[in-house]
Protein backbone atom coordinates (compact mmCIF):
# COMPACT_ATOMS: atom_id res chain seq x y z
CA UNK A 1 0.00 0.00 0.00
CA UNK A 2 1.10 3.52 -1.19
CA UNK A 3 1.61 5.32 2.26
CA UNK A 4 3.45 8.23 1.49
CA UNK A 5 2.45 11.61 -0.13
CA UNK A 6 2.70 12.53 -3.73
CA UNK A 7 5.47 15.44 -2.31
CA UNK A 8 7.37 12.72 -0.31
CA UNK A 9 7.67 10.00 -3.83
CA UNK A 10 9.18 12.82 -5.68
CA UNK A 11 11.48 13.89 -2.43
CA UNK A 12 12.84 10.00 -2.00
CA UNK A 13 13.05 10.42 -6.41
CA UNK A 14 15.67 12.80 -5.75
CA UNK A 15 17.49 11.66 -2.87
CA UNK A 16 17.62 8.37 -5.32
CA UNK A 17 18.95 10.33 -7.92
CA UNK A 18 21.57 12.13 -6.14
CA UNK A 19 22.78 9.21 -4.49
CA UNK A 20 23.39 7.33 -7.62
CA UNK A 21 24.69 10.48 -9.10
CA UNK A 22 26.93 10.58 -6.26
CA UNK A 23 28.06 6.94 -6.71
CA UNK A 24 28.84 7.16 -10.27
CA UNK A 25 31.13 10.53 -9.54
CA UNK A 26 29.16 12.67 -11.13
CA UNK A 27 28.68 16.12 -10.94
CA UNK A 28 25.87 18.02 -11.46
CA UNK A 29 27.04 20.09 -14.08
CA UNK A 30 27.94 17.26 -16.40
CA UNK A 31 24.94 14.83 -15.07
CA UNK A 32 23.16 18.04 -16.29
CA UNK A 33 24.59 18.12 -19.76
CA UNK A 34 24.10 14.53 -20.51
CA UNK A 35 20.58 14.91 -19.53
CA UNK A 36 20.44 18.12 -21.32
CA UNK A 37 18.66 19.50 -18.26
CA UNK A 38 20.00 22.98 -16.46
CA UNK A 39 21.91 22.05 -12.99
CA UNK A 40 19.19 24.39 -11.69
CA UNK A 41 16.35 21.34 -13.22
CA UNK A 42 18.79 18.78 -11.70
CA UNK A 43 18.97 20.23 -8.54
CA UNK A 44 15.44 20.77 -8.89
CA UNK A 45 14.52 17.21 -9.81
CA UNK A 46 17.26 16.19 -6.33
CA UNK A 47 15.50 18.42 -3.87
CA UNK A 48 11.99 16.66 -5.32
CA UNK A 49 10.35 20.44 -6.52
CA UNK A 50 10.93 18.96 -10.12
CA UNK A 51 8.73 15.63 -10.83
CA UNK A 52 11.01 13.65 -13.76
CA UNK A 53 8.85 12.23 -16.50
CA UNK A 54 9.15 8.70 -16.54
CA UNK A 55 10.60 9.12 -19.86
CA UNK A 56 13.33 11.23 -17.82
CA UNK A 57 13.63 8.48 -15.46
CA UNK A 58 14.51 5.98 -17.80
CA UNK A 59 16.98 8.35 -19.37
CA UNK A 60 18.62 9.33 -15.82
CA UNK A 61 19.20 5.31 -14.95
CA UNK A 62 20.74 4.57 -18.01
CA UNK A 63 22.98 7.45 -17.45
CA UNK A 64 23.44 6.47 -13.86
CA UNK A 65 24.05 2.79 -15.28
CA UNK A 66 21.32 1.76 -12.61
CA UNK A 67 17.79 0.22 -13.66
CA UNK A 68 15.21 2.72 -13.43
CA UNK A 69 12.89 1.05 -11.00
CA UNK A 70 15.82 1.98 -8.40
CA UNK A 71 15.11 5.35 -8.34
CA UNK A 72 11.26 4.31 -7.40
CA UNK A 73 10.80 4.48 -3.64
CA UNK A 74 7.85 1.93 -3.78
CA UNK A 75 7.57 -1.59 -3.81
CA UNK A 76 5.40 -3.45 -5.87
CA UNK A 77 3.92 -6.04 -3.98
CA UNK A 78 2.04 -7.21 -6.59
CA UNK A 79 1.21 -11.40 -6.20
CA UNK A 80 0.63 -13.21 -9.71
CA UNK A 81 -2.87 -14.15 -9.47
CA UNK A 82 -3.42 -18.16 -10.42
CA UNK A 83 -5.33 -18.41 -13.64
CA UNK A 84 -7.77 -21.27 -13.96
CA UNK A 85 -6.48 -24.04 -16.67
CA UNK A 86 -9.84 -23.37 -18.05
CA UNK A 87 -8.69 -19.91 -19.14
CA UNK A 88 -5.25 -20.88 -20.43
CA UNK A 89 -4.98 -20.75 -24.45
CA UNK A 90 -2.31 -22.18 -26.49
CA UNK A 91 -1.67 -19.62 -28.53
CA UNK A 92 1.05 -20.01 -31.72
CA UNK A 93 2.60 -16.36 -31.68
CA UNK A 94 4.92 -17.09 -34.46
CA UNK A 95 2.05 -16.75 -36.61
CA UNK A 96 0.92 -13.87 -35.11
CA UNK A 97 3.90 -12.24 -36.20
CA UNK A 98 4.77 -14.15 -39.49
CA UNK A 99 1.03 -12.83 -39.90
CA UNK A 100 1.60 -9.60 -38.98
CA UNK A 101 0.63 -6.82 -41.91
CA UNK A 102 4.31 -5.40 -40.80
CA UNK A 103 7.61 -5.30 -42.89
CA UNK A 104 9.49 -6.86 -40.57
CA UNK A 105 13.08 -8.28 -41.03
CA UNK A 106 14.50 -11.47 -40.04
CA UNK A 107 16.57 -10.33 -37.06
CA UNK A 108 13.19 -8.60 -35.80
CA UNK A 109 10.91 -11.29 -36.69
CA UNK A 110 13.26 -13.79 -34.43
CA UNK A 111 13.25 -11.22 -31.48
CA UNK A 112 9.60 -11.01 -31.20
CA UNK A 113 8.87 -14.76 -31.25
CA UNK A 114 11.67 -15.35 -28.80
CA UNK A 115 9.86 -12.58 -26.46
CA UNK A 116 6.51 -14.00 -27.29
CA UNK A 117 7.67 -17.67 -26.76
CA UNK A 118 9.11 -16.19 -23.35
CA UNK A 119 6.06 -14.63 -22.02
CA UNK A 120 3.97 -17.20 -23.12
CA UNK A 121 5.67 -19.76 -20.85
CA UNK A 122 5.06 -17.30 -17.58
Amino acid sequence: MLTQTEDQFYEEVGIRVRNFRLSANLGQEMFAELLNLTRASVVNIEKGRQRPSIFQLIRIANILKVEYIDLVPYELNIEKLPVPESQHFDLDYSAIVASSNVDLNERVKNSMNQFLNDISKK
